[in-house]
């Protein structure tokens, strides 16, 4: 029994995820984690889990429900993060820099996938292949940084990367045939990427389908001994 787990999965990405995932014949179930309620049209493979608040604490619950089960997941997505709110937009200047919102994209971007890594330890096998993916940003590439802006997100991203990068070389001794990375989706048709969409050129710009296929195509073509890496969407490494 292969059992994906999706965290984020109400999101466009997220969704499309679940549905890619879902259609490949080595995987028995997945598992979709969201806080908005199950869409009415999911493949027959697809449990919902609905969280009332997309909260840590209820991530962290929810893993301690099936650590008390006695879940095993070979596989984990994470679609966990923000680039733009109702209140806050990316900052261009420094002067428009503030401490809440930094806070925000820091815990948000790399504080709460670095401790659902840590809740879904337990559930992850031993002695078996297994993989967790956190969806990242080559904006948070500090080595491709060449138009400055966006401080609070390239920032927090950067961090996501030290953090994965870190708990892979810790999980090689526990876990020897487990893959961790943070991979770069491209820039996807989603609410997330709507506001600046309007000047990208038409062939940047993915559907959400697409870009569940490149994303799911590229946790499949890793290794154990590449954990830990920032990866492109096309499965080639982005610069830390």
């Amino acid at each position: 029994m292969t059992t994906i787990a999706v965290f984020g999965a109400g999101g466009g990405l997220g969704l499309a995820l679940v549905q890619e995932v879902a259609t490949a014949d080595h995987v028995d179930t997945v598992w979709a984690v969201s806080r908005q309620a199950a869409p009415s049209d999911l493949p027959a493979k697809v449990t919902w889990w609905q969280i009332e608040e997309p909260s840590l604490p209820a991530l962290q619950k929810l893993c301690a429900d099936w650590q008390h089960n006695d879940v095993v997941l070979d596989g984990v997505i994470s679609t966990i993060g923000w680039l733009h709110r109702d209140e806050w937009m990316p900052e261009r200047r420094i002067e428009q820099l503030n401490d809440e919102q930094l806070a925000a994209y820091f815990y948000d971007n790399a504080v709460i996938p670095a401790m659902l890594l840590q809740s879904l330890k337990p559930l992850l096998p031993k002695k078996a292949p297994a993989f967790v993916a956190q969806l990242g940003a080559k904006v948070g590439s500090i080595g491709d940084n060449e138009l400055g802006g966006w401080y609070g997100y390239r920032a927090s991203k950067a961090a996501l990367n030290m953090l994965f990068k870190t708990a892979a070389i810790e999980f090689r001794r526990t876990h020897k045939q487990l893959t961790l990375s943070v991979i770069h989706p491209g820039t996807t048709d989603t609410d997330l990427s709507e506001p600046f969409q309007e000047r990208l050129p038409a062939d940047k710009l993915f559907t959400p389908e697409l870009s569940a296929q490149r994303i799911w195509q590229v946790i499949q073509s890793r290794t154990p001994n590449e954990s830990g890496g920032f990866w492109f969407w096309d499965g080639t490494p982005l610069p830390w």
